[in-house]
């Protein structure tokens, strides 16, 4: 499997002061790999976060410190909109700003040049398509292997059996008696189909003095993030309905002793250890399974957490540590899109827990197809809030693969 992870990326894609001359291209070159690295950055420091709060294994050290970052974002802001800017006077045959100031005092005549989007979207559609799906890997990790196939193929998963051979009392010359163990395996195949998302950015915040560029282009990750997210949670409350992918006796009620025959029962199938296993799901649901105790109307549920040495890492790094052996792994829940103004409904459940074996498949695995191009359409919406519509398109498909035995707790 060639797994997608920050680390995966081709170095090459950051070469600042490009070998290419001709046209300005230099130039381009050049903004399009300040972007990428500020996206990169960016995207590397959320991850390594999450893998220090966790115990993982960090990526390799940041080549900008804060001021450096901070000064290549205000280089890349000024330099590419100049660009967009001179390329669309080009056309106009009128005199294109020559500084950042310039810029912002005359940017109502480019915020609904035609021109001038396209020169933008063409920058980031080049930014973006060797980082993004990397960035997005890193943030489904935990739950979901995101693989690469090229244009026009299919990504084929055997899921081999999970049958256990039983050894019968026989005798010499008698051993074609024993009944037969069948090891039978099921191929999924995955083809990757065009997922497109719609993104509004406010003009005048795209021109502003203080826009993070590397969070602009991580930020996008974050539809794609929802839409797998709702993928993985409908995958998985459709297989606890039945027990083809879960099977009852790695299904139950919260109880510490429901808990701990669930992560034995769990490790043993899938060959590992109980250390080796981790609960995910939201972190409400995580948090109920923290000792409890109420007074009056207080919940004190946390500070009975870190009596018990439990808590102390989450109100530290926001890693619930571990219960009873098993690590507690809180994902990152995503808001249900058109909920964010009213009632904020988010995608996870609170009342339900996964337990999963560190070393098995994850039970979701994504394709996505590394020779077609991650496009960008930008449109201004041509209202008083001067608003740019962004529609990102990315061939993509899942499949819920369960190659790996799952456990699942419910808690009220």
């Amino acid at each position: 499997m060639n797994k997608l992870s920050l680390n995966s990326v081709d170095q090459s894609c950051f070469r600042v002061a490009a070998s290419e001359t001709a046209d300005n291209s230099k130039a381009r070159a050049d903004i399009v790999s300040e972007g990428r690295l500020l996206f990169f950055e960016h995207s590397r420091k959320g991850a390594n976060a999450l893998r220090k709060a966790s115990g993982g294994v960090l990526l390799e050290e940041s080549r900008l410190s804060e001021t450096a970052y901070s000064a290549l974002n205000k280089t890349f802001q000024a330099e590419h909109l100049l660009y967009a800017a001179k390329k669309a006077c080009d056309v106009t045959g009128e005199t294109a700003p020559e500084t950042f100031e310039q810029f912002k005092r005359l940017s109502q005549n480019f915020y609904s040049n035609g021109t001038f989007l396209k020169v933008l979207q063409g920058i980031y559609q080049e930014i973006i398509t060797p980082i993004l799906p990397a960035v997005y890997s890193e943030a489904v990790d935990r739950f979901a292997d995101v693989v690469e196939v090229g244009f026009g193929e299919t990504y084929a998963i055997s899921v081999g059996s999970d049958d256990i051979p039983v050894f019968q009392d026989s005798a010499w010359g008698s051993a074609r008696s024993v009944p037969a163990n069948r090891f039978y395996s099921r191929d999924i195949t995955l083809n990757p189909q065009p997922k497109t998302a719609e993104i509004r950015a406010k003009w005048m915040q795209l021109v502003g003095n203080n826009m993070d560029f590397g969070r602009f282009f991580a930020n996008l990750v974050a539809g794609m993030y929802a839409k797998t997210m709702a993928l993985w949670n409908s995958a998985l409350m459709t297989a606890a309905s039945g027990t083809t992918y879960i099977p009852s006796g790695l299904t139950g009620t919260f109880s510490n002793a429901n808990w701990i025959n669930i992560a034995n029962k769990l490790a043993a199938v899938n060959n590992t250890t109980i250390s080796n296993l981790f609960a995910t799901g939201s972190m409400v649901a995580l948090s109920k399974v923290l000792p409890t105790d109420v007074t009056g109307s207080t919940n004190v549920n946390m500070d009975a957490a870190i009596a018990t040495l439990l808590g102390a890492d989450y109100t530290r790094s926001g890693y619930l540590g571990e219960f009873m052996a098993v690590r507690l792994m809180p994902l990152m829940d995503a808001v249900i899109p058109g909920t964010q103004y009213s009632t904020v409904s988010t995608v996870l459940s609170p009342n339900d827990i996964w337990m999963l074996a560190g070393n098995g498949r994850k039970p979701l695995t994504m394709a996505y197809n590394r020779d077609t191009p991650i496009s960008i359409e930008i449109e201004p919406e041509r209202t008083a809030s001067f608003e740019l519509i962004f529609n990102l398109t990315i061939a993509l498909d899942s499949a819920a693969v369960f190659a790996s035995k799952i456990g699942h707790i419910t808690v009220s």
